[in-house]
């Protein structure tokens, strides 16, 4: 999104071209991040998304590729963000059930973990979809009294896609950095998660929505003053601070957990067994 934005004449011709180029770069890294995730959930049997956050991505997901993106290469990747999205569902709805009983004593939530996620998902689509169609009702929505001339959506002069898919996945990107810390506190291991994992999405959010956008701010003030306003300084200052604590938090779990003779992780002093799936996989029980 912003792809197709026509700077004013101060601007230098790089500055759109740079933004687009670390929104790829945040691209590329997310994508590593779903793939890790996937793997690692399956090799340790657990899931490494919360629910709320993946619920939310993947609504986002959704709103933007059918409703806001016009160009084919952003279209292109949001449907392989969410064939990507497939393994995270996938381990989350098959692993989740036994994390839940073990780690949260929550079993009702476990016990209907496809449910949850999937009315989580609808409403994260309609409060989505609700804040697009609020912003791209009449031109000129944004910050303050931004000037939007250069910014379009649907052939029409004013609309600012970039700034709102700035707000909306910096409420995303909250989600996922306060949800993943929370859950790793939480749990007690690392199932689903890692360092690699940490690094892609850690950077993808510096390299994308942080940096790809202080230029903008820069040198085309007009239209982009929301970048250093204080909610957006609050939003993408928890989601790094977040970020940052994560891997010493990550460390101390990793060195006290334990791995269970299925493959599976537990938080240190946990009494949790191997699970009716697992025997029925074939693995040995403790």
């Amino acid at each position: 999104m912003g792809s197709l934005d026509i700077p004013p004449a101060h601007t230098p011709r790089w500055v759109v071209p740079a933004h687009s180029a670390c929104l790829s770069i945040a691209f590329l890294l997310w994508s590593a991040a779903y793939v890790l995730m996937t793997r690692r959930a399956l090799a340790t049997r657990s899931y490494g998304m919360p629910l709320l956050a993946l619920a939310t991505n993947v609504a986002w997901e959704i709103v933007n590729l059918f409703y806001v993106c016009e160009m084919p290469l952003e279209q292109m990747g949001l449907a392989l963000w969410l064939v990507l999205d497939v393994g995270l569902v996938y381990t989350t709805v098959r692993f989740g059930p036994d994390d839940w009983r073990a780690s949260s004593g929550s079993p009702w939530v476990g016990r209907n973990i496809g449910r949850v996620l999937a009315l989580l998902t609808a409403a994260g689509c309609v409060c989505h979809g609700g804040f697009s169609v609020w912003w791209l009702a009449v031109p000129g929505r944004g910050y303050g009294l931004a000037d939007k001339t250069g910014k379009s959506w649907g052939g029409r002069d004013g609309f600012d896609t970039t700034e709102m898919a700035f707000w909306s996945s910096g409420v995303s990107q909250v989600v996922v950095s306060v949800g993943c810390l929370a859950m790793l506190l939480a749990r007690g291991h690392s199932g689903g998660t890692g360092y690699a994992i940490w690094f892609c999405r850690a950077l993808g959010t510096v390299v994308g929505p942080v940096l790809g956008y202080i230029p903008m701010w820069w040198y085309w003030p007009e239209a982009h003053g929301y970048v250093g306003s204080r909610l957006a300084v609050f939003l993408w200052g928890v989601a790094i601070a977040c970020d940052l604590i994560y891997p010493f938090v990550l460390r101390s779990v990793r060195r006290s957990e334990l791995v269970l003779p299925d493959g599976r992780l537990a938080a240190a002093g946990s009494s949790r067994k191997i699970s009716p799936t697992a025997l029925r996989d074939g693995k040995k029980t403790t």
